[in-house]
């Protein structure tokens, strides 16, 4: 029995690669699993870095949250609920956390106003952390998002750059589903208004945003 516990041990710790599914990693570091654990940490720490860097410019800021909420799962791992969403989880969470280390500097509603002129920005920090094969197209459209409200921006970022659902939207902006397909097709009409009006606008408008929905 005991020589079977650890072969099924074993059998788990060498079946943990890349390509292992989010769900078989969560429910594995939920039993203390601590290969499950970093290849979580390593798989979403760049994405929510990137997400956290939407919030504050201050790089050194966004990291410590990171590692207070990684350091946070890992203590209390034995409590988390599962999920259908691993990243929609850890985003929701480090969202939360974020905005908790941040709100005594600012009320929210200011830091939000805030936001407005940070949101889309690169420091050089984050150009640096970046996926190097961006097409032109996908940075063409982040450079527009900086002309929308801040709101409009955050619904765009999650729903195409982090392949969220509206559902889940709603659930980390505390708003209704169908408020976010409101502000989304508002932000989309806002990106048809500014688009640089070129020949082949029209096709390349809709082919980026109908791979993204």
């Amino acid at each position: 029995m005991i020589l079977a516990c650890l072969f099924s041990t074993e059998l788990i710790l060498t079946q943990i690669t890349k390509h292992t599914d989010d769900s078989i990693l969560w429910d594995s570091f939920r039993d203390g699993n601590e290969a499950a654990y970093t290849e979580l940490a390593t798989r979403y720490y760049r994405t929510l870095l990137h997400y956290g860097l939407r919030f504050t410019p201050n790089i050194h800021l966004a990291e410590d949250v990171l590692q207070d909420l990684l350091i946070h799962l890992w203590l209390h791992r034995k409590n988390l609920n599962d999920t259908p969403s691993v990243k929609f989880y850890l985003l929701k969470s480090f969202r939360h956390r974020i905005i908790k280390t941040l709100k005594p500097l600012s009320e929210e509603q200011e830091l939000t106003g805030q936001l407005d002129d940070q949101w889309m920005e690169s420091s050089s920090e984050e150009m640096m952390i970046r996926n190097e094969n961006e097409s032109g197209l996908e940075n063409q459209v982040k450079e527009l998002m900086t002309q929308l409200p801040v709101r409009q921006r955050e619904v765009i970022y999650l729903r195409f750059f982090q392949g969220l659902k509206s559902e889940e939207i709603g659930t980390m902006l505390a708003i209704k589903p169908q408020s976010v397909s409101n502000i989304l097709q508002r932000a989309l009409s806002n990106l048809r208004n500014i688009w640089p009006i070129t020949p082949s606008f029209s096709f390349i408008f809709y082919s980026f945003f109908e791979i993204l929905l």
